[in-house]
């Protein structure tokens, strides 16, 4: 899978500028490096990760001011009667994160991927 097929769909249909797609492009690698990190520490392959053009907002109430920025999360999917985890990251996150955050994040979702996969 190309981790960057949703930034190339989102630019051909114009929903992010030229600007932002080639920033995400160009700063990439340092996801990539921090994945290839995590498993030379863990002897564990990374699960498949994409990069997504949007970024999520959670609130626990729509009525309130309270919401939470979800900067890369982990989702447990089904395919082909397989049980499969699969990290979301948000443009957001690499196109203006700080290395050692983007590495953070990817780090902190492995472990949720790690927890959904020892069940």
């Amino acid at each position: 899978m190309d981790p960057l097929i949703r930034m190339k769909e989102a630019r051909l249909k114009g929903l992010i500028p030229d600007d932002v797609y080639d920033l995400v492009v160009k700063r990439f690698p340092m996801a990539v490096e921090g994945i290839n990190r995590i498993e030379k520490a863990s002897g564990i392959r990374y699960p498949t990760a994409y990069v997504d053009p949007a970024i999520v907002i959670s609130s626990p109430n729509p009525n309130s001011y309270e919401f939470g920025i979800l900067f890369a999360r982990t989702i447990p999917v089904f395919f082909d009667d397989k049980f499969h985890v699969v990290i979301q990251i948000s443009a957001p996150l690499i196109a203006y994160g700080l290395k050692g955050t983007i590495h953070a994040i990817l780090a902190h979702e492995f472990l949720h991927f790690l927890e959904l996969t020892r069940k």
